[in-house]
């Protein structure tokens, strides 16, 4: 059973409205009360939210709600939202509330809750967090029991967000569970809080109490489950076709080189999920099968995807009679292929092609295909056809492609739609033995000797309604079969060949002289170690079983002639790496203690905001450009990188913009440069004209006319940028503290600021 209601107002509101009364209800009739009983469902639903509201803190300012039921079986789970709208909005839809608390609840167990704001980022203002680490990680362990207080087991909370960040707000937690030393990765799940004010936004939660753990003391060894795994030999030997890309730096070119490998590979579903007490094949899904034994209970849904709408019909256009160089090229490559009077006789003189009298042609489409050299070259789709609204007669179509060139014919494909009438319909059961005769002649009629090296896959089952069959074929080489060529004949019971397609590679082959199963195994397993962990389901009555697994990777394969693990384009998949260069965990600056700005550098360190990673920061030297920029993005959010021209540069082999050395970042920022900075930020129209030199009257006394600064000052001046008075000290530098001093100063403010006033421009 499944019902919603929408209560404007409070809960005792909610009471008097819902059309299913969540408590008592009194009726007026005639002028007498008359008391009413409150149904098993409402009483239910009544305890949920005193419950619901023990553990969880709603505003007497949320006064409205809403709520979902849905009953599966012996359970019914609710989903509570208490919200409020803005005064002038006079819907009644949580979807466009101000603010919203929504909580999912069933069997005594809170599984979610948000806390969610319309406007609760509010300023994208860096700051620092008014609580510690500590403390905010406290406050998640208590909202872990504060929603659920029988929680059993042991949870783990690890912290998923930076340790320190002056812009995000949120503070995110993992919540994971392990028992007796191994993961349970069914139980799980996540904790946000506003790191300022420790308040719970979002909860999210998986977790089995009733949950009982095989023993994993008693589990087999690694190698105990490894010989049981090779034991059951799942793999399977074959030529797989693999592509080498190599990068050619001068001609900017990428070439493809396939070549082809012999593999083993797991051919055995399942085999690789291993009981890690039994040694057997884990009975989990036969398990779930036998406790989920209706169609309520389901693992996932499949969603058919939407084919999309027909791609539109243009009618074609007069071509203009100027044509160009590479219209006349196409004409004559046009000009090269057989005409479709050609292709039709190629088509009607084939034996194995029954081409019937009644077929008319519907379209004539120039394609590609890839041959056998793996060369693309034209080709002709020939799409014939007959339908009739007689049901005395038959629907027939054919559609052939062919080599544009050479007509040789490449698949083909045929159907018959009997009408209701028809006296041709086929009813004669197929003979396996003479229709896969008639299918090998045709597949050596349509590509010779090569038919020879491919091998029926007996895929076909024939019934006492079988009229048709399609032969598969595999090619096999060095008695190894390909995965990768094919070959299919379909054949009717009145012998007539109703289609045919194949692929075959002409490339070398290396030789098959592989290496036993167990040396490949013995092998894999030094890399490939089985994982193990619990794992289980929840079933319709929410008893949980578990069961300690061991898995093997699934899909791997194997150089069946060296016995190595390879990767997907078969190259070494364990191949020595270098070690990685461990990194150097930042120390805070030898050289800041006892500055003056010493507490505010430390801060913004540990919140990441570092202009070097060296020991010493040299807190009175100058600051370069390149270092107040990238300040300016750490700890601002500003972007100045495009005022320096040739900043990056566009790599094509990475398809990428790459960032390296600018010499003019490595100047010393003066306030020469600050006031170039700041016309480029807030006067960029001007910020052309400003470097045109001798046009600007000097703004300051010591600033001449033919000063390389000038255009900029006297701009940054009008546009009061930089303070009045008599002189400006333009190759005055900006030191590494007092702009660190000043990025802390904004930070620890509660007032958003622009650049030009965090780092005012005075004069001297």
């Amino acid at each position: 059973m499944k019902f919603r209601r929408l209560i404007s107002a409070a809960l005792g509101v909610m009471i008097a409205a819902s059309a299913v009364p969540c408590v008592p209800a009194i009726a007026q009739e005639n002028g007498t009360s008359v008391k009413t009983e409150e149904n098993a469902e409402t009483a239910a639903m009544r305890n949920a939210i005193l419950e619901v509201k023990k553990r969880v803190t709603v505003p007497q300012s949320l006064d409205k709600f809403e709520y979902d039921t849905e009953t599966r079986y012996d359970t019914t789970y609710y989903r509570f939202i208490w919200y409020r709208m803005d005064e002038d909005d006079d819907s009644d839809s949580f979807y466009r509330a101000v603010e919203s608390i929504e909580v999912e609840y069933y069997n005594g167990f809170i599984g979610s809750y948000s806390h969610s704001f319309r406007n609760r980022r509010g300023s994208d203002k860096p700051s620092l967090a008014k609580l510690s680490s500590e403390e905010q990680e406290k406050l998640a362990k208590k909202y872990l029991y504060q929603l659920n207080p029988d929680l059993k087991g042991k949870p783990v909370i690890e912290r998923t967000s930076d340790e320190l960040d002056l812009f995000d707000k949120t503070v995110y937690y993992r919540i994971s569970r392990k028992e007796n030393g191994v993961d349970f990765y069914d139980n799980g799940g996540s904790i946000s809080i506003d790191r300022d004010t420790g308040e719970l936004l979002d909860y999210s939660l998986t977790w089995w109490s009733d949950a009982k753990f095989p023993d994993a003391s008693k589990k087999l060894s690694v190698k105990e489950v490894s010989d049981i795994y090779a034991s059951r030999k799942p793999l399977k030997a074959y030529y797989d076709l693999f592509t080498k890309y190599e990068y050619n730096a001068e001609t900017k070119e990428t070439t493809y080189t396939p070549y082809v490998l012999a593999v083993y590979k797991p051919t055995v579903s399942g085999e690789n999920e291993i009981d890690a007490l039994t040694g057997k094949y884990t009975s989990l899904y036969d398990d779930k099968k036998k406790f989920s034994y209706t169609d309520a209970y389901t693992w996932g849904d499949g969603i058919s995807a939407d084919a999309g709408a027909p791609s539109e019909e243009y009618e074609d256009e007069a071509l203009d009679d100027d044509l160009s160089d590479a219209e006349k090229a196409a004409l004559e490559k046009e000009d090269e292929y057989l005409s479709y009077e050609e292709l039709l006789k190629i088509i009607k003189a084939d034996e194995y092609i029954v081409f019937n009298k009644e077929l008319v042609l519907e379209s004539n489409d120039i394609s590609y295909y890839t041959d056998n050299q793996g060369i693309s070259r034209p080709s002709r789709y020939l799409k014939f056809e007959f339908t009739s609204a007689d049901e005395t007669k038959d629907s027939i179509y054919l559609n052939v492609t062919l080599d544009a060139y050479t007509g040789k014919i490449i698949s083909f494909g045929k159907s018959y739609y009997y009408g209701e009438k028809s006296k041709n319909k086929n009813t004669t059961v197929l003979n396996e033995n003479t229709a896969l005769a008639i299918a090998e002649k045709a597949a050596k009629h349509f590509i010779g000797n090569k038919a020879g090296e491919y091998r029926y896959n007996n895929n076909v089952k024939p019934t006492k309604d079988t009229t048709t069959a399609t032969f598969g074929y595999t090619r096999y080489v060095n008695d190894l079969p390909t995965a990768f060529d094919y070959m299919n004949v379909s054949v009717d019971s009145r012998g007539e060949v109703l289609g045919f397609n194949y692929k075959y590679h002409e490339i070398e082959f290396p030789e098959a002289d592989l290496v036993s199963e167990e040396e490949a195994y013995e092998k894999l397993f030094k890399n490939m170690k089985p994982d193990l962990y619990y794992t289980g389901f929840s079933d319709l009555q929410l008893a949980s079983h578990v069961y300690l697994t061991y898995e093997f990777e699934s899909d791997y394969r194997i150089n069946a002639i060296t016995g190595e693990r390879i990767t997907y384009n078969g190259e070494a998949y364990y191949a020595a790496e270098k070690e990685p260069e461990p990194q150097k965990e930042a120390k805070l600056y030898t050289d800041i203690k006892g500055h003056k700005y010493e507490k505010e550098i430390t801060t913004l360190f540990e919140y990441g905001i570092r202009i070097t990673d060296s020991e010493k920061l040299d807190p009175d030297g100058a600051i370069t450009i390149g270092e107040f920029a990238e300040l300016c993005k750490q700890a601002h959010g500003t972007t100045i990188w495009g005022l320096y021209p040739d900043e990056r540069k566009y790599n094509e082999k990475t398809d990428r913009y790459e960032y390296f050395d600018n010499p003019m970042l490595k100047k010393k920022l003066t306030r020469g440069e600050l006031a170039k900075i700041y016309v480029y930020k807030y006067a960029n129209d001007c910020y052309a004209a400003a470097g045109i030199e001798g046009i600007y009257a000097p703004p300051y006394r010591n600033v001449s006319q033919d000063n390389p600064y000038c255009g900029y000052i006297a701009i940054a001046k009008a546009k009061k940028l930089i303070a009045d008075g008599e002189e400006f000290g333009y190759n005055k530098t900006l030191t590494r503290g007092s702009c660190l001093k000043a990025f802390y100063d904004y930070i620890a403010s509660d007032k958003e600021k622009e650049l030009k006033e965090l780092y005012e421009i005075a004069v001297i």
